[in-house]
């Protein structure tokens, strides 16, 4: 079994999910008629993303590349759109929660627009024996760029409230030296550990602020920042936007 994850938009638009605009329309409409021809069972899906589970690897691939092909036939010309597309393969035996948060993981992370592992890969070319997997539309994950994308990301995920959680927190726990851990995270999701580390705080602010979970103050401190000044003029910096005002508008 194969599965898919297929984003189409930033933090902010995942967030703000409840948008619906003609881009989308079009979009959701040319996904289902293509996840549809390569005989896909799409889970679940909302105004951003979708879940999509494929029996046969040949149609995971193929349906992952046509979704990418049509992506520019339905998105608005103008400078001003911001959404993007961003596709992750991964293969499962039982369709596991760990193989789909590896995915999206994958989907949600990495830089480039088509992300598959290097199982799909090899399970792919074992199908279609003198078939090539085009290296300038898809990017295969390496096993090891796999242990190390997840291994951080899990250490992450635990200690991200830690107001002093610093790079050496991630040298020491993936045993790696700055220089390893800042090509190795640069090269496959073209951000800083610093920054990509302060964009994933931003990221839960965000959610919190949305949720109305908290003041500006509280989720400052809940997230990891020194103080509330320097969260309201990181999350202005990252999103175009003060929180309170975010908070004005989502209230």
């Amino acid at each position: 079994m194969v599965l898919m994850v297929i984003e189409i938009s930033d933090f902010m638009s995942r967030v703000e999910a409840s948008q619906y605009t003609i881009f989308t329309q079009k979009f959701h409409s040319s996904v289902a008629k293509t996840v549809q021809k390569y005989k896909g069972d799409i889970k679940t899906t909302d105004n951003n993303n979708y879940v999509v589970f494929f029996g046969d690897i040949t149609n995971a691939v193929q349906c992952a590349l046509d979704v990418q092909y049509k992506f520019k036939y339905v998105t608005p010309k103008h400078k001003s759109f911001s959404r993007k597309l961003n596709i992750a393969l991964v293969e499962s035996q039982n369709a596991s929660e760990q193989a789909l948060k590896k995915c999206r993981r994958y989907c949600e992370i990495i830089k480039d627009q088509l992300v598959i592992t290097s199982a799909v890969k090899e399970a792919y070319q074992k199908s279609n024996t003198h078939a090539e997997i085009d290296k300038s539309l898809i990017r295969t994950l390496k096993p090891k760029e796999e242990h190390f994308i997840n291994a951080f990301m899990d250490h992450l995920e635990t200690h991200w409230q830690n107001v002093d959680l610093g790079i050496q927190h991630f040298t020491k726990a993936l045993d790696l030296t700055y220089g390893q851990l800042f090509w190795r995270l640069t090269r496959l999701t073209g951000v800083t550990p610093r920054k990509f580390i302060k964009n994933f705080r931003l990221h839960k602010g965000m959610l919190l602020l949305h949720k109305r979970r908290a003041s500006i103050a509280e989720v400052s401190n809940r997230i990891g920042f020194k103080s509330a000044t320097h969260f309201s003029d990181s999350f202005l910096k990252a999103y175009g936007i003060r929180p309170s005002k975010y908070v004005q508008q989502h209230g």
